[in-house]
């Protein structure tokens, strides 16, 4: 009796883990619309002085609309409409402290099936220059991290895209940009 639990066991616990890997092996179908985006980031800003005191940009920010499936036809009703950028900071250098979650709100159109480009679009503001742990590489302030001990900061900005089709389908993409801070 006891070998029939375990084997009952052992099958719903493979059971569970072959749904999650098939939840999780197809990312597209996350969202419910017909359609899924892609993005291409060129060239990303690599090197940030703070010293400059401007908002960081994308160059050339482009964002593709996919079919989820070749053999769906797809129309005006499927075409996509950004609407909130969330972009998330974690540190890559052995820090702790990031910068804080940054919100921005700009449409942006991409038609089914097709492209738009965003011309130096905005994805850091400079006014986080003055907040942890970016404040510190100012030379009032000492002119380097705390924790690090460096001279520069380096941060991964998750990029997360959200919005809908024009029939009203939730649809999302997201992306990363390495920056390093320096002043």
């Amino acid at each position: 009796m006891r070998t029939h639990r375990l084997a009952i066991f052992a099958l719903i616990a493979l059971g569970a883990m072959a749904m999650a890997g098939c939840y999780n092996g197809n990312s597209t179908a996350d969202t419910s619309a017909p359609v899924f985006l892609s993005t291409t980031v060129e060239p990303g800003p690599a090197e940030v002085s703070m010293s400059a005191g401007a908002d960081i940009t994308i160059e050339a920010l482009t964002i593709t609309s996919h079919a989820k499936s070749p053999s769906v036809t797809l129309s005006a009703q499927d075409d996509v409409i950004l609407t909130e950028w969330v972009i998330t900071c974690s540190r890559t250098d052995g820090g702790t402290v990031a910068s804080p979650q940054w919100q921005n709100f700009y449409t942006a159109y991409v038609p089914a099936n097709g492209t738009t480009r965003l011309g130096n679009y905005r994805i850091f503001p400079a006014n986080y220059f003055s907040q942890a742990p970016l404040y510190q590489l100012f030379p009032e302030n000492g002119g380097f991290d705390k924790e690090t001990s460096n001279t520069n900061i380096r941060q991964r900005l998750h990029i997360e895209i959200f919005g809908k089709t024009v029939a009203g389908k939730a649809i999302s993409v997201a992306f990363d940009v390495n920056l390093n801070f320096v002043y």
